[in-house]
């Protein structure tokens, strides 16, 4: 298994243990997550990508693999992707550099 899929595993893992323990809060998160991400005017694609490119600029490594996934579960292709991960680079400089890389490297390991 690659480590993209075992670290989404354990990002899973952690936040299913964060909903049952609080349950409410949780909740209303993905309810929040749910109704961002849902198709509009915007694919869910394109919102996955600005979510990923948020947090390559943001530095946040679990984020960029579970907003990586989401965006290959809605059918983002690894070109747009990188179009992406160009508009996260320009907003963050060389650490965002750092973090796009580790984010194409998901990106080719999700398969």
């Amino acid at each position: 298994m690659s480590q993209a899929k075992e670290k989404l595993e354990r990002i899973n893992t952690r936040l299913v243990s964060l909903f049952k323990a609080e349950r409410q809060t949780m909740t209303a998160f993905k309810s929040l997550s749910d109704s961002a991400a849902r198709p509009g005017t915007l694919s869910p694609a394109i919102k996955e990508l600005t979510a990923m490119a948020i947090a390559v600029a943001t530095k946040c490594d679990d984020c960029v693999v579970y907003h990586t996934a989401a965006a290959k579960k809605h059918g983002a292709t690894r070109d747009e992707f990188c179009e992406m991960l160009a508009v996260a680079v320009e907003m963050a400089g060389g650490p965002g550099a750092v973090y796009a890389s580790k984010a194409l490297q998901a990106f080719d390991e999700l398969g």
